[in-house]
């Protein structure tokens, strides 16, 4: 029976019977892409979405960082790296029934949260209270005295100027153009 195969090296397709067993080699590349092994060897499939893992491997590298950064914390310190293991990020999920590596946060806050949720409150702003809670920063309150006032628009874009221009600029990005034609840039793709 002929079925279309896809060479895995030139990713041309071509047909050919497999009555006769898989091919040695593309007919068209003529790459050897039999698979050769032992009839005892454990071969399992990899099932792994793309999401689940680069969301895994996230997590993985920042654990295999906290043990780096427990080394580096050891010179500086002038201690063993057994005195600062409690640095390393052990306790990653390695159940398979769980969706993420990463542990589920518990701590006094989402306890909080959770308590207020129970008893059918809200813990957290919604995406409609942003815009409520903007709409009224512009809008004049009562400051006691018969005095209206905004209560502080834009306090947030104010403050980020001042530290701008208190601050010496560190640097400025490369802009696209300025990263492409660089010599040393490498695609991506």
């Amino acid at each position: 029976m002929a079925v279309v195969l896809k060479c895995p090296v030139c990713r041309e397709k071509f047909k050919y019977d497999v009555s006769q067993g898989w091919p040695d080699e593309c007919p068209i590349c003529k790459t050897d892409i039999n698979n050769r092994r032992d009839d005892d060897d454990v071969v399992m499939p990899n099932i792994l979405s793309f999401k689940t893992k680069n969301n895994d491997k996230v997590a993985r590298d920042i654990m295999d960082g906290s043990e780096k950064r427990a080394e580096l914390a050891a010179q500086l310190a002038g201690t063993s790296v057994e005195d600062m293991s409690s640095l390393k990020i052990t306790n990653l999920n390695d159940d398979k029934g769980s969706l993420y590596s990463a542990k589920e946060v518990v701590n006094p806050v989402t306890r909080q949260m959770d308590a207020i949720r129970a008893q059918g409150g809200q813990a957290g702003f919604g995406h409609t209270q942003g815009a409520e809670f903007a709409a009224a920063a512009h809008a004049p309150v009562d400051m006691g005295n018969g005095v209206l006032k905004p209560v502080e628009p834009y306090a947030g874009a104010r403050a980020m100027r001042r530290l701008q221009t208190a601050l010496n600029p560190i640097g400025q990005a490369p802009l696209p153009r300025e990263i492409t034609d660089n010599p040393n840039y490498r695609s991506r793709v």
